[in-house]
């Protein structure tokens, strides 16, 4: 790597560094109150999911997906084609977190709840950790960019940094999915039980 390209992708992971530290998820008072229809919601959440994309051809959430999440039951469906808070609170979790696990699983984790209030609890710590997850990450980036001192290895350095990253992910994805996917079992194994007890 030459000294100029070096100089070039220090200054731009540590630029990269700062944006994930100062990242902060969307609270639960900042969308919309009133109902919106479906390009409304769309818009909406582009703006807000877009912080990492930069691929405008791959867009994060589009009307087919939502027709798609209604259709197959992950989301509730609209009142006159109108979208409410929850509705989008439920899509801007399901769009940040499916890269990560199945919509199936997403979902699940997000219907649970008896009202409103509860939701809003819920979000609120999830939105909490997601922005501690983000500043974890930041710093230990900001780490290895720090200790990497000899220019030669500097790439090979930062290309197994980048792979720790990944099987990290690899390994918290593969327990989030066996969590989501027991307590998913148990909840409609519960549920069974219930109805043929009420028969």
């Amino acid at each position: 790597m030459s000294t100029d390209n070096l100089n070039s992708t220090k200054q731009e992971l540590n630029d990269f560094s700062g944006i994930l530290s100062s990242y902060k998820t969307e609270v639960w008072s900042s969308f919309p109150g009133i109902d919106l229809y479906m390009d409304q919601v769309v818009t909406y959440l582009e703006k807000l999911l877009n912080t990492f994309n930069d691929d405008d051809k791959n867009k994060v959430i589009t009307s087919s997906m939502v027709n798609n999440y209604v259709k197959e039951g992950y989301l509730k469906r609209p009142v006159n084609k109108k979208y409410d808070r929850v509705h989008l609170v439920s899509l801007y979790i399901m769009s940040m977190l499916k890269p990560i696990l199945p919509i199936s699983l997403i979902a699940g984790s997000l219907q649970n709840f008896e009202n409103e209030q509860k939701y809003r609890i819920f979000f609120e710590e999830f939105t909490t950790m997601q922005d501690e997850a983000f500043n974890n990450v930041s710093h230990k980036l900001a780490a290895a960019l720090n200790q990497i001192t000899d220019d030669k290895d500097y790439e090979t350095a930062l290309r197994l940094f980048a792979l720790q990253l990944t099987s990290e992910a690899n390994a918290h994805r593969i327990a989030a999915e066996k969590i989501l996917e027991t307590l998913n079992k148990n909840n409609n194994s519960a549920k069974i039980s219930d109805k043929e007890k009420n028969k």
